[in-house]
């Protein structure tokens, strides 16, 4: 990527790191599957895999190709794929051992047929549907099926069971989730099968809840959601731009595509060179602002694909050597990724998940 243009994403490993350390504390010792899905919720697969596996027993992913990448970079703890995945892939998660959610028959079978072929072991996890109703086996007579076509796959290990927690702040229905799951998993103990069970997100980890051998935490990992619960966690991208212009225009003048924004004074406005074709999103037009000197610099007009212009009257030390920072910290306030999804009506995964690869990537201590 070239670094002509004067848009940049930072990713602090520092911070990464100082947020696993804040959930292994709140989790009090119980092991962690690092959830690094979608390039690490925008913070890059290969980055924050390598600053969280001293921290954990291993990763969760939501994709065959992730797990992959993972492997082919060399990392050799467990990696467990949380979605569902085609059985033609079951060669290559043997091959490679990686784990796969299980809730079909087809699977298991595709994965025995795999690990029988190789004379090896097929990892998985039984996935059990407790109220979420996207995949896995539900409680009852699916439940009672997939166990019973396990103890013929002599060659797929359960390494574990977990289920997903649809709403973890509504405690009643999470509670009720949770005994769900237990039962399946005293269930698939009475078998025979010893599996590590896991259910517990971001939230319920970091209240440290619903625990079980393991838990999953992603969004708490990047900073997000539960600052409320665990107050060290920080966010840990910044977007920062440098202008390509700044201009006075005349009191009545518009700005930008479709004239939202008529200038009610003399107004200095600054350009700056990041848009929705960044991954900045264009609902954020006249509701975000800057950090520019350490100040706050209203976005004026529509946000445009490729660029968008700030307020900066009442910032007059500002220059072109000025850095306007999107998200993240300047001086003493902070733009968060929180901040940004209220006004577009959103969730912060969907903030950080954004940015495209235009923007030039820099991983910092």
């Amino acid at each position: 990527m070239s670094s002509y243009r004067r848009a940049r994403l930072t990713i602090s490993k520092g911070v990464l790191r100082d947020n696993i350390e804040a959930v292994r504390r709140a989790t009090r010792g119980t092991r962690l599957l690092a959830v690094i899905k979608a390039d690490a919720y925008g913070h890059g697969l290969l980055t924050a895999a390598k600053v969280f596996a001293p921290y954990c027993y291993g990763f969760a992913v939501a994709t065959i190709d992730e797990a992959v990448r993972l492997r082919e970079a060399g990392f050799s703890l467990p990696v467990l794929v949380l979605g569902g995945t085609p059985e033609s892939a079951a060669a290559e998660a043997v091959e490679r051992h990686i784990s796969l959610a299980v809730y079909d028959r087809g699977m298991l079978k595709a994965l025995q047929a795999e690990a029988a072929k190789r004379e090896t072991v097929a990892h998985c996890h039984l996935k059990v549907d407790t109220g979420m109703s996207r995949v896995g086996v539900r409680p009852g007579e699916e439940l009672e099926g997939i166990i019973s076509a396990w103890k013929d796959a002599k060659a797929c290990k359960m390494e574990g069971i977990f289920t997903h927690f649809s709403d973890s702040e509504d405690e009643a229905f999470t509670s009720l989730q949770d005994f769900r799951f237990e039962a399946a998993v005293a269930r698939a103990r009475h078998e025979g099968f010893r599996p590590m069970a896991h259910a517990a997100a971001s939230f319920p980890a970091a209240q440290g809840k619903y625990l079980h051998d393991a838990c999953r935490p992603g969004i708490a990992l990047y900073g997000c959601e539960v600052r409320h619960i665990l107050p060290d966690i920080r966010p840990a991208q910044t977007l920062t731009a440098w202008p390509v212009r700044i201009a006075w225009i005349g009191a009545g003048e518009p700005v930008g595509y479709g004239r939202t924004f008529t200038a009610q004074r003399p107004t200095r406005v600054m350009t700056v060179p990041v848009g929705y074709g960044d991954g900045y999103k264009r609902a954020l037009s006249g509701k975000a602002s800057a950090l520019v000197c350490g100040k706050r610099a209203p976005v004026i007009g529509r946000v445009c694909m490729d660029q968008l212009m700030l307020d900066v009257t009442d910032v007059p030390e500002a220059d072109m050597d000025s850095p306007a920072v999107l998200m993240g910290a300047q001086g003493n306030d902070r733009i968060t990724p929180e901040e940004l999804a209220q006004m577009c009506d959103t969730i912060p995964y969907e903030i950080m998940v954004s940015f495209t690869d235009r923007l030039t990537r820099e991983v910092v201590e």
